[in-house]
């Protein structure tokens, strides 16, 4: 099945690309392995700022992580004109709000596992994204490893079976 994904083009400043800049809602643990670690291997990404209920635990977690600024809500975080994304890996009751809280504000979204909780959610989801024309993914990590591109090779060769 062949799926056309649209990318989110960063603005080009003079012969450089400007970073994409994301914000995190929340201090989950999955976010250093997810996003935070990668985004370091990469210049064209930057962590910009997290926002967690407790803003103590918000700005440990910045201070652990070199991250530059912490927000003192999840609406605030949303609202940074500075952000071209938002990171959700909050609670999966969390997830449908906080993206189409984050579409509203002209973010693209990257969030965890479900984005929805059921169909009719999704179809909000996805429609918030047509009509603001910002990217939603939910964050299947292994797909984009290295490894399921070499299982489809393989699997395209017909080296085994």
């Amino acid at each position: 099945m062949l799926v056309e994904r649209k990318c989110y083009r960063r603005p080009v400043t003079g012969n450089t690309v400007s970073p994409v800049k994301i914000g995190v809602l929340g201090a989950a643990r999955i976010t250093p392995m997810s996003l935070i670690n990668p985004a370091k291997r990469n210049i064209e990404v930057v962590v910009a700022t997290v926002a967690a209920r407790d803003v103590a635990r918000a700005k440990a977690f910045a201070a652990k992580h070199a991250i530059a600024r912490v927000h003192d809500s999840y609406e605030a975080l949303i609202a940074d004109p500075d952000l071209d994304a938002v990171y959700v890996p909050l609670p999966n009751s969390l997830h449908g709000r906080w993206t189409r809280a984050a579409l509203a504000a002209g973010k693209h979204v990257l969030c965890e596992k479900p984005f929805a909780a059921n169909a009719a959610e999704a179809r909000v989801v996805a429609d918030l994204a047509e009509q603001s024309g910002r990217t939603v993914m939910e964050a299947f990590h292994y797909r984009y490893h290295p490894l399921a591109l070499r299982i489809e090779q393989i699997i395209a060769s017909n080296e085994l079976g």
